[in-house]
């Protein structure tokens, strides 16, 4: 039975008439009653009874188009299922969390790009439970995120690591310290990156668990701006230890935070897709737990 012949007799059905079935499929008259008897002798029975008000649906007719629905949407998800398929084989689909970019070394990339002229890589930027969701979805092929990921659907290795750093301004009592611990952070007012991103989150987790709510005074999505604040003495400011312009720390002092969550990069995807042969050169472009140069 030809799809596009079941396609056609649905549309008799529901028009009730060749004619007007016709004119919406394009096709004529005759040809179209071609298909409907054609289809008549492959089943063995009759589909419609013809008559002057139009084509009047017989039982087994009406059984065909009733049964027909899913046979017909099983078959478009299995077409879209082949074409995505297909679009894998020529493009690569990457999601990058908050924050990764500052570190990615876009060189692997290039060098992907070149073992592979036929893939078109397209990626983006988003928070980092989005990059997850989207892996997990399929609408990523690949995902650069913070933090261990306990999904078992997905496939993770860890990238590279760095720890969290305090920054503080000259003057403070603790600018003559070398390191700090989450402990000293209470009561201290703090500016650190919003929610977008995992290391406020990691922050807030790690100075609960010492029995307290962190005293976070402003958020922002640029980690220049953590920098700018605490020079403006607003606060003590948290990032992660991948920032070594002089401008940015002038006048300013970082700070080893022990006992923090580390910023880790991890590459994501889903379990079932790591023998694709264009996903694993892609796994193969990074070994494990490399640290990022300082």
């Amino acid at each position: 039975m030809d799809v596009k012949d079941l396609r056609f007799f649905r549309q008799v059905y529901e028009e009730r008439s060749i004619n007007k079935a016709s004119k919406l499929l394009f096709i004529t008259p005759q040809g179209l009653s071609k298909v409907i008897h054609h289809l008549e002798e492959e089943l063995g029975a009759r589909l419609f009874e013809r008559s002057a008000n139009g084509m009047l649906p017989t039982e087994s007719g009406t059984y065909l188009y009733e049964n027909s629905t899913r046979l017909l949407e099983q078959f478009d998800e299995i077409t879209i299922g082949i074409r995505q398929i297909q679009e894998r084989n020529q493009r690569m689909k990457i999601g990058f969390s908050c924050g990764v970019l500052n570190v990615f070394p876009f060189q692997k990339l290039e060098e992907y790009q070149r073992r592979n002229s036929r893939i078109r890589i397209q990626w983006e930027e988003a928070a980092n439970q989005e990059i997850i969701r989207k892996v997990c979805q399929g609408s990523l092929d690949v995902g650069f995120v913070i933090g261990q990921i306990t999904d078992p659907e997905l496939w993770a290795q860890e990238m590279f690591r760095k720890k969290m750093n305090v920054i503080v301004y000259e003057g403070h009592p603790f600018y003559e310290k070398e390191s700090l611990s989450i402990k000293d952070l209470r009561d201290q007012p703090l500016v650190t990156l919003n929610e977008k991103y995992y290391s406020y989150h990691s922050l807030l987790q790690r100075c609960r668990d010492f029995g307290f709510t962190p005293s976070i005074v402003a958020k922002t999505m640029e980690s220049r701006v953590i920098y700018h604040f605490c020079r403006q003495k607003i606060g003590l400011g948290i990032d992660a230890d991948i920032h070594r312009d002089q401008i940015m720390l002038d006048g300013l002092k970082l700070l080893e935070l022990r006992d923090c969550i580390p910023w880790k990069i991890f590459m994501i995807l889903c379990n079932g897709r790591r023998k694709e042969e264009a996903i694993r050169e892609m796994m193969e472009l990074f070994p494990n737990k490399k640290s990022v140069p300082g």
